[in-house]
Parts: structure tokens; sequence; C-alpha cells
């Protein structure tokens, strides 16, 4: 279920409110008002798709392709990757099923509901459910706790649903058809080419002939001129005690890779940071008002790209959203404060064919490379069957990482993978940067061991498994149409 679920992006969400304790404060909630309705963006069969859960969806993708771009990821970004849409999809998907087994009659109980959300880890304290631990991450998270328990009551539906509708294996015949892959042994006649088999030029005609249609996407980073005044936060003392308090309150931020929490004796001196920082907050606001009486001059001002890395991401969200003079409340900036006045914006403009003629150099060879590669590989085949080439011993889907063929192990692999998924004698496979030309010159059928078999009836029921869900989801977008209020 789960590596299905990583292949369909319209299932993404049905599992993420498990994750949303992980990362729900790691960034900024966001908000977002898709529904002419009170807190409804649109229907599903008699499923509503509530405005609060589309806001903890949407918080917590960013959030998990944040952390995947090491805190990088920004709302344009976002935007680029349909993010709204992604999570608009999850949503109706995750309503179709849920229509599907209240068609069914099919119920989790408030019991079955405490007692999920009572086994999450970061809500634990000793191993037992910590309701201080919950409250408080509730009190932080932009929610409330019918949002996200509801998210949990629907998962465990969801996952009911599944269950008493999959087939755990495939039948006899199933298997037979599907050992006909594992069982074929190819030799195949081959040439392997890459880069190394064209020659290609980039001459500033060429250069700018390609520079001219992308331009427009080679501009100068829009420039922000800002007033800074900081607030440090080094001389502001803390107390153990303020120390173990903010721990007990907060220990659930604090956890290993494996979302273990963290004891507090191996992040005290994260944690005494941090509760400086919130000790600061006041001062840091009292110095801003000062500043905007005038009362209190600035510390410097700097010009910066947009997203500059010396302002943190969550002020700069801010500045992006502000006009020119708008003095901008404090906002942490590494272990101290600032206020900020935006004193001039400078828009992007297209750079000069010589400014960007470096960056786009390697991105020409690249393609046209490619384009060369894809032209020889088209010669190639037609003279497959007279050039004396490469010959491949008999390859199987068991064999496969043992090929010496030119590749490493992971082409190797999907090399194979393609191969055997092709219905062609011969043809052209793209492996990453290379190109393999091949023709299938003879074919027999092997014997599989125990331990082949075991691995066909693995994937048979898999496969079986991703088809029938697959299947099932195209029939319930029939069933329950999905309505959006714009």
């Amino acid at each position: 279920m789960i590596s299905w679920m990583q292949k369909n992006n319209k299932f993404l969400i049905v599992t993420m409110w498990i994750a949303t304790v992980s990362f729900i404060f790691t960034g900024a909630t966001y908000g977002f008002s898709y529904g002419l309705r009170s807190n409804s963006i649109g229907q599903v069969g008699d499923i509503e798709l509530k405005q609060d859960r589309f806001n903890m969806n949407y918080n917590n993708l960013f959030n998990r392709y944040n952390q995947a771009f090491q805190g990088k990821f920004d709302k344009d970004q976002a935007k680029q990757m349909g993010l709204e849409q992604q999570v608009l999809n999850s949503m109706a998907t995750e309503a179709k099923l849920l229509n599907l087994a209240q068609d069914f009659g099919i119920i989790v109980t408030e019991k079955e509901t405490a007692k999920k959300l009572a086994s999450i880890p970061a809500f634990q304290t000793n191993g037992k459910f910590d309701r201080k631990i919950y409250d408080t991450f509730i009190q932080n998270s932009g929610f409330d706790n019918t949002t996200f328990e509801e998210s949990i009551k629907d998962q465990l539906t969801i996952e009911k649903t599944l269950t008493m509708l999959s087939s755990d294996h495939a039948l006899k015949n199933e298997y037979k058809a599907f050992a006909l892959a594992f069982e074929v042994a190819d030799k195949i006649k081959y040439s392997l080419l890459s880069e190394k088999d064209v020659n290609v030029t980039a001459d500033d005609a060429k250069l700018k002939e390609f520079w001219e249609t992308r331009k427009e996407q080679y501009k100068t980073p829009k420039k922000y001129t800002l007033d800074i005044q900081w607030t440090q936060t080094k001389d502001t003392n803390v107390t153990d005690a303020e120390v173990e308090a903010f721990y007990k309150e907060n220990k659930f931020k604090y956890t290993d890779t494996k979302g273990k929490i963290l004891p507090l004796k191996d992040i005290k001196n994260s944690l005494v940071a941090d509760v400086k920082i919130k000790n600061t907050n006041k001062i840091a606001y009292k110095r801003y008002l000062k500043l905007k009486k005038g009362d209190l001059s600035k510390d410097e001002t700097l010009t910066l790209d947009i997203n500059s890395p010396k302002l943190s991401k969550i002020l700069w969200q801010d500045i992006v959203n502000s006009k020119v003079n708008s003095l901008l409340k404090p906002k942490v900036v590494g272990d101290k404060y600032a206020a900020v006045k935006i004193v001039n914006i400078v828009e992007p403009v297209i750079k000069t064919f010589d400014e960007v003629k470096e960056e786009i150099t390697p991105l020409y060879k690249q393609e046209a490379t490619k384009e060369a590669l894809s032209a020889l590989a088209d010669k190639r085949l037609t003279t497959i069957d007279s050039d004396e080439i490469n010959v491949s011993n008999f390859i199987t889907l068991h064999n496969a990482e043992k090929q010496k063929i030119g590749l490493n192990t992971q082409e190797t692999s999907d090399f194979i993978t393609k191969l055997f998924t092709s219905n062609k004698e011969n043809g052209i496979i793209p492996i990453g940067s290379k190109v393999i030309v091949y023709k299938i010159i003879k074919q027999k059928l092997i014997t599989l061991d125990d331990n082949g078999t075991k691995d066909l009836y693995k994937n048979a029921d898999l496969v079986k498994k991703q088809s029938f869900q697959t299947k099932l989801i195209k029939e319930l977008d029939k069933m329950y149409p999905t309505k959006l209020y714009k």
C-alpha cells in the first residue's frame, strides 16, 4: 500500500496526518480561501472538502518539501509545482474513499481514534500518552484538535475500506501469466552510446540562438534595500528551571531521524538558545516601537537579493508581501531579531547574452548532446543487423545485476526493466545520459528456483494490488463527482 501511494500523488495526503506532528513546526502557516462558503471549499459525493483540512494538509506538504529542499522551498516554488492542486486532488480522492466507506457502512469508533492518537510517539512520555504535550501541539499548530482527530479517523476508515476490498494473493492462473516475464531470457545485440560518441561545439551563434528562446528564464534577481535594526539574544539570561519548563512543553519538536524525542541533556545548548529567543521577544518589540517613533536608529543598511540567506525565510515572506517604506515587526534571524524597513525595491531585468553565456553553455551542450545521441542512435538502429557490435549473455530479471554491458548497477537494472517491459524486438532505450540501441537475437525459457518463485509471487501480488486500486479510483471518479466552489 505504501509503495503504491508513493507512485500515486492523489493518495499522498491520505496518510499525511502521520507526518504532520513531525513537520508542522518547521514553517509558517499559510492561509487560503478557495470556498465561497464558511468552511467548505467543495464537495465530493456526500463528503464536504473543508477549508481547515485543506490548510492543515497544505502546510504539511509544504513543510515536507521544505525539509527535502533543506529549508529553501518557498511559495513561488510551491505555486510552480502546483501544491494547492495536489492537496485538492488528494482530498478529493480521500473523500471518494470515504463516500465508499459510508455506502458500505464502515465506521471507526471514537475509541479506535483515541487509541491511534495515543500511539503516536511524539505525544508520549515514557511510552504513555501525554495530554499536555498534545494540547501544546494543537495550540501551536494553527488548527484545532477536531480537525486533527477527524483526519486520523478518516485515515483509519480508509484503511478499513481498502483492507476489506483488497485481495492478499493473486490467483493461480495470474501467477502463471505473470511468470512469463520471470522465465524469459533474452540474448541481445547492442551498442552503448554516450557523449563520447558525439562531437558538440558551442560557438556564439549557436549559444545566442539557444539563449534567445529562453532569455526570459535568465533575469537578475529582485533586489531589496533594507534598513535593519538588530536585537541580540546572547546577553539574555536563562535559568535551568526555564529550560526544563520549555523542554517539557515543547519536547515533541526535538526528535531524532526516527521521530524519537531527544533527552534534555543531549540538546541543552539548543534549548538554551531557543529560550533566549523566546525571552528576547518583548525586548525586540519594544526596540521596534522606538524605531517606529524615531527614538532609535537603524543598525545598518543592506542591499540583498530576494531570499538572501542573510535573513530568515519567515522574514523574507513578510518582506516580499510588503511595499517600499513598510516597517516590519521583528522576526528571528539566527540567534537574534531583525526589524526591517524596506527602503527600495529593484525589479528583475533580463540579463544580456554576455552575462549568461558562461551559465548557458553547459546547458546548451547537454541539450545538443542529447539531440546528437538521439540522431546517432536512430542511425545505428538501421544498421544493427550488419554491424559488428556487442552481444550479451542471456539476460533475465534475476541476473540483471551481473550483466556486464557498460552500465553501473542502477543503470543496468533500469535498462533490464525497460527491456522486459517493451514489446519490441529491437529499439532504443535511453538510460540517464546514455543510450542503448538493441536487438533481441535469441530467447529461451528458464526454470525458477525457490527464491525466484518467491520473488515472482511477491511481485505478482503487488502488481495485482496496484492494478486493483488504480481501477478502483477510476470507478470512484464516476460514482462521486467532485465540485469545487470558486
